[in-house]
């Protein structure tokens, strides 16, 4: 098991604390969950030790359903798990931080959708984005064009002469085999994110379109992370549940990097699963 060398838990919560976020511990909640007030979330520290203890005396499918439970009533709730958090620290710091701060509102009419070089979307991802760069056979890019330059909206990264605020990675369409939408063109929606601190108001939705009337597919899936999203944003747009997904169960390697296994015994650290969720199209 790899041991990291300061205490989890008092690192974010004095992490909190540098940034003038109140803390209030929720012992209602599950040990080493916290409150903000500020930003009406809920965040659990969970450690590979605490992780090891309810393998103990739990399945898969039963820690997943106590997640579930546990996340139930709430407005928003994150699990930071301990490898999580010295791996990508920085940018969990920069999410909170720009939290505290209040995100700043683009709007998509003053943006353009598209087709961007997997070099720039990777640059993007990797430095927005919690997961970073991805594979992808598609990404498209929400950027400022010339005539709306007016609205001062800033970037470090450059298409042409355009700056890029969103990025949106896609995967190669398939045929579906599935019951009742057999022979569907399907095309999966793999990352979609915005500058660290901003909050695109449409922009999803102008990424979709831009993509389903290029590639001309009956539907869009994508996979919601449990632990730090609960897809509402996304279902407020269209978007259907369709699954419920098994926890990724992971080893780490030496690097500290999660690495797929595939038994519960075996697994050092998973997430708590993903909701799948499905847009559909009306025919053309």
């Amino acid at each position: 098991m790899t041991v990291y060398p300061i205490n989890f838990f008092d690192d974010v919560s004095s992490f909190f604390k540098e940034i003038e976020l109140k803390v209030e511990i929720a012992l209602d909640k599950a040990p080493n969950t916290y409150y903000l007030p500020e930003l009406s979330l809920f965040v659990q520290c969970y450690s590979l030790k605490d992780f090891k203890e309810a393998k103990t005396h739990s399945d898969a499918e039963t820690w997943q359903k106590d997640y579930l439970q546990l996340t139930s009533g709430t407005i928003e709730f994150i699990r930071i798990w301990e490898d999580i958090w010295y791996l990508h620290s920085s940018w969990i710091k920069q999410y909170f931080t720009h939290r505290k701060q209040k995100s700043a509102s683009i709007f998509a009419r003053d943006l353009r959708a598209v087709d961007i070089h997997k070099e720039i979307a990777d640059q993007f991802l990797e430095k927005e984005h919690l997961l970073g760069k991805v594979q992808a056979k598609k990404f498209i890019g929400l950027v400022v064009p010339p005539h709306r330059q007016f609205r001062n909206i800033s970037s470090e990264y450059i298409v042409g002469d355009q700056k890029l605020v969103g990025v949106a990675a896609f995967a190669k369409p398939m045929i579906m085999k599935e019951a009742k939408l057999e022979g569907q063109l399907s095309g999966e929606l793999i990352r979609f994110c915005s500058i660290l601190g901003t909050r695109i108001v449409g922009g999803l939705s102008k990424v979709l379109l831009h993509y389903q009337q290029d590639e001309k597919v009956n539907n869009i899936m994508t996979y919601i992370d449990l632990e730090w999203n609960r897809g509402k944003g996304y279902q407020s747009i269209g978007f259907q549940e369709v699954q419920l997904t098994q926890p990724i169960l992971y080893n780490l390697n030496d690097q500290g990097e999660r690495v797929v296994c595939r038994t519960w015994e075996e697994a050092t650290v998973c997430t708590a699963g993903n909701k799948k969720l499905r847009i559909y199209f009306p025919e053309n």
